[in-house]
C-alpha cells in the first residue's frame, strides 16, 4: 500500500463517555433535567432515520450543520421546549468539537506513527464538518496525517463513488495502491472496493460477523501494510 485513509467517528474517535450523557450534562448546565440514558436511545433512533431518510451525496457546511440539528432537535423533542432548542443546539454542536468529549481508539497514535515511518501516506476521509480540524489539533492527531478530506470541504460525502476519486486524484495514488479503515459496511467498505480500493471493515464485537475483511485491533493494519526490509 502506498497510502491509507481512515474514517473518524467510529473508527478512531468514540463520544466520551457517550452522547446521551454529554447531551445531559448540556441541558443541566441549562436547567434541564433529563435521562442520559434515554437521550442515548433517542440519538441512536434520529442517527439512524438520518441515515435512512437518503442523500445525494451532495454536502457542505451548512447542510451539515442543520442536519446535525435535525438529529439533535429529534433526539431532545420530550425534553426542550422549541423556543430553546437552537441556543441548545449550538451549545452541543460547539462542546463536540472539543477533544475532552472524545476519547481515542487504543493503538491509534502508534499505527498512525509506524505507517508514517514506513512510508506509507495517511489521509483522513471522514463525513464531517469544520470542527474536525480544531478537534484533531486539539488531540494531537493532525500532525498524523499527511492530508484531511472532510466532506463539508470537499462538497461530497461517503458513499457517494466521487468522494474516492476525489481522494485517489488528490493523493495521486491508484486505487489497487489504496486502503481506506471504517466501521460501515455501507459507507466505507462498499464505497471503497467499488472504486478499485482495498478496504477493511474494524469491528469491537469479536461476535459480530461480517463477509469483508475485518479487523479488531488496529495493529493488524500494520501486517497488511508494511513490507518487512
Amino acid at each position: 500500500m502506498r497510502a491509507v485513509t481512515f474514517d473518524i467517528g467510529g473508527t478512531l474517535l468514540f463520544p466520551h463517555p457517550y452522547v446521551g450523557a454529554v447531551y445531559a450534562e448540556v441541558l443541566a448546565d441549562h436547567g434541564f433535567d433529563s435521562d442520559p440514558a434515554a437521550l442515548e436511545a433517542g440519538f441512536i433512533r434520529a442517527w439512524k432515520a438520518a441515515g435512512a431518510s437518503g442523500s445525494t451525496g451532495q454536502t457542505g457546511e451548512a447542510m451539515e450543520r442543520e442536519q446535525w440539528f435535525r438529529i439533535v432537535e429529534s433526539t431532545l423533542s420530550d425534553v426542550l421546549p422549541e423556543d430553546r432548542m437552537r441556543d441548545i443546539f449550538r451549545k452541543i454542536w460547539d462542546t463536540f468539537a472539543e477533544f475532552r468529549r472524545w476519547r481515542i481508539r487504543e493503538h491509534t497514535r502508534e499505527v498512525l506513527a509506524a505507517l508514517q515511518n514506513g512510508g506509507i501516506r495517511t489521509a483522513v476521509l471522514s463525513n464531517w464538518d469544520s470542527r474536525l480540524r480544531p478537534l484533531l489539533a486539539d488531540a494531537g492527531l493532525d500532525r498524523q496525517f499527511d492530508r484531511l478530506f472532510i466532506s463539508a470541504e470537499i462538497g461530497w460525502k461517503k458513499p457517494h463513488p466521487r468522494v474516492f476519486d476525489i481522494v485517489a486524484s488528490d493523493l495521486n495514488v491508484a486505487p489497487e495502491h489504496l486502503l481506506h479503515v471504517g466501521d460501515s459496511v455501507e459507507h466505507d467498505i462498499r464505497p471503497a472496493q467499488a472504486a478499485g480500493w482495498n478496504a477493511v471493515l474494524i469491528r469491537d464485537d469479536p461476535e459480530s460477523a461480517s463477509d469483508h475483511p475485518t479487523i479488531r485491533d488496529l495493529r493488524e493494519i500494520l501486517d497488511m501494510t508494511l513490507q518487512p526490509i
